[in-house]
């Protein structure tokens, strides 16, 4: 498919340039279960949904920060005015909002196990997926992912049916042991930023994004007083076979059938991606501040390409150093899964083992192997890309110091000391490592949370807005097409839509319609809407589908806002603050009106942690409530 642009034009007939601003309305709360209230307020039939602290002093950079300031812990259901949450056990919960009934039908669906070293792991937060109407995806933000799937056959008793778990896989490149033993300190934080499911005629797959953070060292300057470090982040793709499970189980409490991951494509950025959506079988959308960094990527069903192996030598890697780091290179020799390896990279020594891999054995497994000097075992990391290049990025404790040799006993495995020659091997391997993002182009990194403090607001501000779009081969991660340089900036997505309403949208045959949930991007002080769909000649393209007035100047004000959605329709935008308000913004009558009203909810003291649209309701989740807003009474 032709390389094309896809442009975020902005339609001059859809802003209204009369707009003064909105009037304030306060929400009568009234009787909290009365019918006549315009907010109800409904107790958690499960345990409460208590968010996963950090320690004080866990490292966190400024957008793993943000994401989890940000993270919604209410999901959409797989059908019309269902929602779902994962509370304080671990326990997937399906809620059923029914404007006829007294109240919301709750069901709990599924159990997690909870993960034996999760004390000592760095969590993302657990979610969920609502892939069709009869599977469900439920990811225990450590590392594993269960599919659910219903049973019975009937929609109109999807809160009685019975959920089962029909397979359960593990994502990530594996953990980071750090520190001077084995011992618990490991350091994973993956979170999904997509997940879907394909039908074919034999079989159905689940296909997903997660991203990770790869720490590599920033180039140090002179004058620089410490060592910052690059952020890069690792979106890996991968698809999931639900017909071929095998007989061993994902996790020893729960007897699920373990599913095996199989590795698509990996791109590689310097930010979590913002958006993330499938078109179709064939294409998806990804959103992400400054873009792909490295754009060359390479699907799993392409070999990979040959390595360049020094001359003289058939050893089992190849390796370089610089005065403050040294990076291993290991072509394996098949291809094998993350959870295959076990990797200890301690102050002293490294331990690699492989699991039901015996072409990998021999020859690359390390047993306790003392380093030629020590390392900091905290700020060295290993990663496997494709499944056929394993690559360890060590941290010199004493920096200036060159090693004749990786180990202390010399292997005779020697430097590739020609800059050319390593040159040739790092633009054959780009499509796989991010050794080249420390010096592509002249962005600066993002510091960690606590560096942050000592930036300037405005900065905070811009690493926080400008993002760039583009249309992706599912199987290769190719660009197709790209949004154009002075697109409008990043303001916020839209709600979630249940299964039934996204596949409807892709069945549209007559006209352009939208094929996933629209964004809404900053154009002034407005808000304008951008839906993407596809021509008559199956071209993806965007286009402005509405605008709310004034909507990114009075959200700038709101200094403690958590989450903000626009909903498909159009008809609302929502602004949730982490504690208390809720600010919903009426779309103006005509582009002539002169004002539109601001609605304010209080809900009273207690953290806002999820924010759903469900029909005509609003749902609230905190930690021990469910509130619903009636949206016609706003």
């Amino acid at each position: 498919m032709d390389y094309s642009i896809l442009k975020l034009d902005v339609d001059p007939q859809l802003l209204n340039p009369h707009f003064d601003g909105y009037k304030l309305r306060l929400v009568e709360t009234g009787a909290e279960t009365s019918e006549d209230s315009a907010v109800r307020v409904y107790p958690l039939l499960s345990s409460p949904v208590e968010p996963q602290r950090l320690s004080a002093n866990t490292h966190l950079l400024f957008d793993e920060t943000h994401a989890r300031v940000h993270f919604n812990h209410l999901f959409s259901g797989p059908t019309e005015n269902t929602v779902l949450y994962i509370d304080s056990a671990n326990r997937v919960n399906m809620v059923k909002i029914d404007a006829i009934n007294e109240g919301p039908q709750t069901m709990a669906i599924f159990d997690m196990p909870r993960p034996a070293d999760s004390e000592h792991a760095l969590a993302g937060y657990p979610c969920a997926f609502s892939l069709d109407t009869r599977t469900i995806f439920a990811f225990d933000g450590l590392d594993k992912v269960y599919v659910l799937r219903q049973q019975s056959t009937d929609d109109s008793s999807i809160i009685g049916d019975r959920w089962i778990a029909v397979g359960g896989f593990e994502i990530g490149p594996g953990a980071t042991v750090a520190g001077p033993t084995d011992g618990a300190d490991r350091r994973r934080l993956y979170s999904v930023v997509s997940a879907a499911i394909a039908h074919f005629a034999d079989h159905s797959e689940v296909r997903l994004h997660y991203c990770y953070r790869i720490d590599r060292p920033h180039k140090q300057s002179a004058a620089a007083t410490k060592t910052r470090q690059q952020p890069t982040y690792c979106i890996q793709a991968i698809k999931v076979d639900l017909s071929a499970p095998s007989t061993d189980a994902c996790h020893p409490d729960a007897g699920v059938p373990l599913l095996t991951p199989v590795s698509v494509h990996t791109l590689h950025s310097h930010a979590i991606p913002l958006y993330c959506e499938h078109i179709d079988d064939d294409q998806f959308v990804l959103g992400v501040r400054d873009g792909i960094v490295l754009d060359e990527t390479q699907g799993a069903g392409l070999e990979t390409p040959p390595l360049p192996i020094p001359a003289g030598s058939l050893d089992a890697y190849y390796w370089m150093q610089t005065d403050s780091d040294v990076t291993v290179c290991i072509q394996l020799p098949i291809s094998v899964g993350a959870q295959q390896i076990m990797c200890s990279l301690t102050r002293v020594s490294l331990t690699l083992q492989f699991a039901n891999a015996p072409e990998c054995e021999s020859k690359y497994s390390f047993n306790s192997t003392a380093f030629f000097d020590h390392i900091a075992a905290d700020e060295s990391v290993w990663t496997l890309e494709n499944g056929r290049l394993l690559t360890l990025y060590l941290e010199k404790t004493r920096a200036g110091v060159r090693w004749p040799s990786v180990f202390s006993t010399d292997d005779g495995v020697l430097e590739t000391m020609d800059p050319s020659e390593f040159a040739v091997i790092r633009d054959r391997l780009s499509k796989y490592t991010s050794d080249d993002l420390v010096t592509a182009g002249d962005r600066m990194p993002l510091h960690s949370a606590a560096d942050a403090i000592d930036q300037d607001e405005a900065d905070l501000d811009q690493s926080d807005s400008s993002i760039e779009f583009s249309v992706r081969s599912w199987c290769s991660g190719q660009t197709q097409a790209n949004s154009a340089a002075g697109s409008p900036d990043w303001l916020c997505g839209s709600f979630p839509e249940p299964t039934c309403a996204r596949e409807s949208k892709r069945q549209e045959t007559s006209g352009w319609a939208p094929l996933v949930p629209p964004v809404c991007l900053r154009f002034d002080v407005d808000g304008v809407v951008f839906g993407i769909g596809r021509v008559a000649d199956g071209v993806v393209d965007a286009r402005h589908v509405g605008s709310f007035a004034a909507l990114s100047y009075v959200q700038a004000s709101k200094r403690e806002k958590r989450f903000m959605y626009v909903d498909a329709e159009m008809s609302v935008a929502v602004l949730a603050e982490t504690q208390r308000r809720i600010y919903i913004y009426r779309q103006t009558d005509s582009r002539h009106a002169a004002d539109a009203v601001q609605n304010i909810v209080d809900l009273g003291a207690g953290e806002l942690l999820g924010l759903l649209k469900v029909g005509k309701h609003l749902a609230v989740l905190r930690e021990h409530t469910l509130c619903l807003v009636n949206l016609d009474r706003c």
